[in-house]
């Protein structure tokens, strides 16, 4: 299964690990996933604790009820708790990712990520930013069997699968440098539109406008525009001028490139909503609702375009 050949570019043997472990470099170990699995676990349930104790009474402190409108499973208020949790998460992980990877030398110059490998020591910072990701992504396949299911449910769930794989991939393979630059621009643009949603239920209206523009534009040079001119074509050219051709490198690029492709996909759906915005005045309703009804869309216009990394 983990046939070195397969896995690991020209020249380059678990061997090299091991010498590189002795010799006191710290290396990701795939043992260290299963840290993964209670992680996921202490993250949902931080979750239901925060959406109870914090979210919901600052929802109502705002004026949200716990009604549930007419066709929908799920109250309002339990719309804005799991947003206001999204929008903590994700702001905190940006930040995060922001400050351990400002003064990385590949962070600016993307052949740093190739360069020297697999002499790339595992840094703590790296390790937990690693950990804590991946243990949400395993956290949000659970919680999507729970919540209410959305129209374009089997896309997210390909979304956290390519995610996940990702991740775990390249983390077994040290390649966690082009994997960190990846997690940060995916989490630049995600509580803009949390806090977006946050308004539209709070009746903010005017504020759900500018927070869905920032977001819109934000994820417009992130994802369609820094992703594949810096992302895709390290790892498609300077990956393989460094490195060198081998079978992994055909299953590392396949699951960015299905990113890429979720992507459009998402903007598609972010470029319908902005159309109707402009034709009603305002942020209206969007393509991929709850399965059992809008909540009413056509009135209280429930902008939920989820996407993610």
């Amino acid at each position: 299964m983990w046939n070195e050949q397969f896995w690991l570019p020209r020249n380059t043997t678990w061997t090299n690990f091991t010498v590189l472990e002795q010799q006191g470099i710290r290396l990701p170990q795939l043992h260290d996933l299963i840290y993964v699995y209670p992680l996921a676990l202490l993250l949902y349930v931080t979750r239901l604790l925060f959406e109870y104790c914090v979210a919901q009474p600052v929802g109502r402190l705002v004026g949200i009820r716990l009604v549930h409108l007419r066709n929908s499973r799920v109250s309002l208020l339990g719309k804005f708790s799991e947003s206001f949790w999204r929008f903590i998460f994700y702001l905190c992980i940006f930040l995060y990712g922001v400050i351990i990877l400002r003064n990385k030398s590949w962070t600016w110059d993307t052949k740093d990520c190739w360069l020297n490998y697999p002499n790339h020591r595992l840094t703590d910072d790296i390790f937990w930013y690693y950990m804590i990701e991946l243990a949400f992504y395993w956290s949000l396949i659970f919680s999507q069997f729970i919540d209410v299911k959305r129209k374009d449910f089997w896309q997210m769930f390909l979304h956290h699968i390519a995610t996940i794989s990702l991740l775990s991939f390249s983390y077994t393979v040290n390649f966690v440098r082009i994997g960190a630059l990846v997690l940060v621009i995916h989490d630049c643009g995600d509580f803009w539109l949390e806090i977006g949603k946050m308004a539209k239920y709070a009746r903010a209206q005017k504020t759900c406008d500018v927070f869905f523009v920032i977001f819109a534009i934000v994820w417009f040079i992130t994802r369609l525009c820094y992703y594949p001119y810096k992302i895709l074509y390290t790892t498609t050219f300077e990956e393989l001028n460094i490195l060198g051709l081998f079978p992994a490198y055909y299953v590392f690029n396949g699951l960015l490139i299905l990113l890429q492709i979720l992507h459009y996909f998402w903007f598609y759906l972010i470029c319908r909503v902005a159309i109707l915005a402009c034709k009603a005045g305002k942020v209206t309703k969007d393509d991929r609702s709850d399965s059992d009804g809008s909540d009413d869309e056509s009135s209280n216009g429930d902008v939920d375009i989820r996407k993610n990394k």
